[in-house]
Parts: C-alpha cells; structure tokens; sequence
C-alpha cells in the first residue's frame, strides 16, 4: 500500500516536471538501501571498509586522503560501506593524532628515510602529498598497520551479517520500492 502510493507521488511528480528533484531528495536512500540490500559481495564491502578506513584515518588536508577518497570512488567496491566507515574513522583519527605525531616524528627524523622524504619532496606535487607533517606520517603508518586486520574483520562481519540483513529488509514494501525506484529512474522516469 505504502510502495503504490508513493509510486503514484512519482508519477504525478513526473506529469508535473517535479520528479527531477524527487529523485535528487530519495537518491541518498536508494543507495543506502541498495548498499544493505545490493549483490555487493562481502569481499568488496570489506575492500570499502578498509580503504575508507585509511581515508578516514588521515588529515584531509592532503593529496594523499583525496587520492584514497577517490580511489574509493573509482573502484568497485560498496561506496556506502566505504564512506560510513571514513565518517568513523575520521573520528578515530581526531582522537590518534597525539600518538601519530609521536610516531611521524620518529619516521621522519629516521636517518635512513630521511632521503626518500627529500626526494618525495622535490617532486612536482610532493610538497602537496602532506609527507612532512608528522600527524600525517603517523596515521598513514597506523592505517597500513590496520589495513589488513580490519579487510579481515569486515570480511567476517559483511559474510555474516549481509544476508540476514537483505532477507529482513526485503520484507519492507519501502526497501523494495527503494530498491525499484533505481530501475525507474534508468527506465526514463527521470528525464
């Protein structure tokens, strides 16, 4: 009942020129929906929870965080995962920054790396890759370091929890709606 009447707003938005703009407002739901519900293999939600860890984990005042925020993008992987996961990490990071510049200082002020900075530095965008701050050092260390145990961990967590969660959320006339709108708006409802 709920899924026909809002199927009916659509299309009398659409016969009035509106559906652009509902379709820009019920974008962010579609794909929260398709994200919980979607064919995402749980490898690639766990390839998304670890890449957005490591964006979240840096200062985003550097090419390197916009690199991986994009990378993010670029690669097929679950985008809603990914961002959720840089949102929190991002928090994580704010709360590390005393121990990752303890920790950038130290690989900074190591002799035997010293010349490789130097050299990233001298390079035509290696003053904007954000390698002589030491906060930024230091997350990047504490992400790689993190990298793979948190793939794994999402690994589990994604293989366990996501198809529980698609058969429960299936049975909502809103959630299938959601998941129907996309194909609509591909179908031309759009336009």
């Amino acid at each position: 009942m709920v899924a026909a009447s809002l199927a009916g707003d659509l299309l009398l938005a659409r016969a009035q020129g509106t559906a652009p703009m509902l379709n820009f407002l019920l974008r962010p739901l579609r794909f929260l929906a398709q994200s919980l519900i979607g064919n995402d293999s749980p490898r690639q939600t766990a390839w998304a929870v670890a890449l957005g860890m490591l964006a979240g984990l840096l200062p985003k005042g550097s090419l390197l965080a916009l690199l991986l925020a994009t990378s993010l993008f670029a690669l097929q992987v679950n985008r809603a995962a990914g961002l959720l996961a840089m949102g929190l990490f991002s928090f994580a990071g704010a709360a590390l920054d005393g121990f990752a510049h303890r920790l950038g200082s130290m690989m900074l002020t190591w002799p035997s790396a010293q010349p490789a900075f130097a050299w990233i530095y001298d390079q035509p965008l290696g003053p904007f890759w954000g390698l002589t701050n030491t906060v930024v050092v230091g997350q990047l260390l504490v992400g790689l370091y993190l990298f793979y145990p948190v793939y794994r961990l999402s690994l589990a967590a994604a293989a366990y929890l996501q198809p529980r969660l698609r058969d429960r959320l299936m049975k909502y006339r809103v959630i299938r709606w959601l998941k129907g709108a996309e194909v609509g708006a591909q179908w031309g409802l759009e336009s």
